[in-house]
């Protein structure tokens, strides 16, 4: 398991047990550099928890009507012609299936200055009948946004956490994955100094792999240059 998954696992069960807890919607916000993991360990819980849900926040401008397909596309009980259908068809499908979802919003960075958008997730959030919990995740300018614009759902946010962009434990796991016998503390000594997330290691030992060479740091350097990192 990678440091993203480990990190967003711990965040959800930690969310869980708030939800539990306390008499008030509460939320998690986690941000990392781009190419830690955050997406791939997202999707990959989201097929094993009943309970996540995945949403890829789009570019550009999100309308009400927009963000409800979305969660309902994300839910899988898809959309009608108007978002008051479209909550009422969500509402039945959590009823229908007990659920009380947590929706992983990929991509936060673009909510964050999105006032509208940002007052539904609030009154969604508020609402009994969907009970909904959030974990945003976003890119390195996410502390940023948070300190330069405010919202009451902020108010709401009981975990923010950064996420590395790598650990030596990542790296293991990637060495595992790759079937590749090399020794993990060196191969992070040589990736933390040129500032390597989680992608750019994996593409490495990818190639390493797919070139059947030995899995040397002249072999990683190498390998680094050839690839433009």
């Amino acid at each position: 398991m990678t440091h993203a998954e480990q990190v967003l696992t711990a965040t959800l069960q930690a969310l869980r047990k708030l939800r539990t807890e306390q008499a008030m919607p509460l939320h998690a916000i986690v941000w990392g550099k781009w190419g830690t993991g955050k997406t791939v360990s997202a999707q990959k819980i989201a097929k094993k928890e009943q309970d996540v849900f995945y949403v890829k926040v789009p570019d550009g401008e999100i309308t009400r009507g927009r963000l409800y397909r979305l969660i309902g596309f994300s839910l899988g009980c898809g959309a009608r012609n108007t978002y008051e259908s479209t909550l009422d068809l969500i509402k039945h499908h959590l009823l229908y299936y007990n659920l009380k979802p947590i929706l992983v919003f990929d991509e936060a960075q673009r909510l964050l200055k999105k006032q509208h958008i940002l007052n539904e997730l609030k009154d969604l959030s508020e609402d009994e009948e969907l009970s909904f919990t959030y974990l945003f995740l976003g890119d390195q300018t996410t502390p940023k946004l948070l300190a330069s614009h405010d919202h009451s759902l902020f108010k709401r946010f009981a975990i923010k956490k950064e996420l590395q962009p790598l650990t030596q434990e990542t790296i293991t796991f990637l060495i595992k994955e790759y079937r590749i016998q090399a020794d993990p503390a060196p191969v992070f000594h040589f990736a933390k100094e040129r500032g390597w997330t989680t992608l750019d290691v994996a593409i490495c030992l990818q190639a390493i792999k797919n070139q059947r060479i030995e899995p040397s740091i002249e072999a990683l350097d190498k390998i680094a240059k050839a690839l433009g990192r």
